[in-house]
């Protein structure tokens, strides 16, 4: 599992000057949230790590430690391969979900792919200023979106405006793995 990613907000807010009042202005969450997400040794929520990253003018890699210190440099090709055991680095949150980015070194995209497991349960709800696809791997989940519900099964595909409030739920036993694709509609 990648850890580190709560210490490295912190030490960047402050190499940056920035306090956590700084920091609650421009990304909307609330002091004492952004505290404990900095003392906690699990990760924030995707959306919410996605709001720090710009507010600290950062691409949301910077947070996970993929290449050991070595600078990133700019690329018109990113590769994973699955037999780079990326399942060991899932970052576990406090939202009943678990992501990997699947994108570590491409710069000035748009786009940022994960994969999550679902376990079971529902997520928090979820609104971002991007359009999203979501893709069923294995297992089923409940998409709950603008007040509606939809089953989606293994095969399954889901592609909304996630500025609409959305909600993943799990009812089975077994944790379910989507892909996703959030596209912002700025460059990170």
């Amino acid at each position: 599992m990648i850890t580190g990613i709560n210490t490295r907000i912190k030490e960047l807010r402050k190499k940056k000057g920035m306090t956590l009042q700084a920091l609650s202005e421009l990304t909307n969450l609330s002091k004492g949230y952004l505290s404990r997400i900095e003392s906690s040794d699990t990760a924030p929520r995707l959306p919410t790590l996605q709001r720090i990253a710009a507010a600290l003018e950062v691409e949301i890699d910077y947070f996970f430690d993929w290449e050991k210190g070595r600078k990133k440099q700019k690329q018109n090709i990113d590769l994973v391969y699955g037999r780079s055991g990326y399942r060991k680095e899932m970052i576990d949150t406090t939202a009943d979900y678990s992501y990997w980015p699947l994108v570590h070194s491409f710069r000035g995209k748009y786009m940022a792919p994960y994969f999550l497991t679902i376990g079971q349960g529902q997520t928090q709800k979820f609104t971002h200023d991007s359009e999203e696809l979501l893709f069923v791997v294995s297992g089923s989940i409940k998409l709950r979106y603008d007040g509606r519900e939809y089953n989606l099964e293994q095969g399954d595909c889901a592609y909304f405006d996630s500025r609409t409030e959305h909600r993943i739920v799990n009812t089975t036993q077994t944790a379910a793995e989507l892909l996703t694709v959030v596209f912002d509609y700025k460059r990170f």
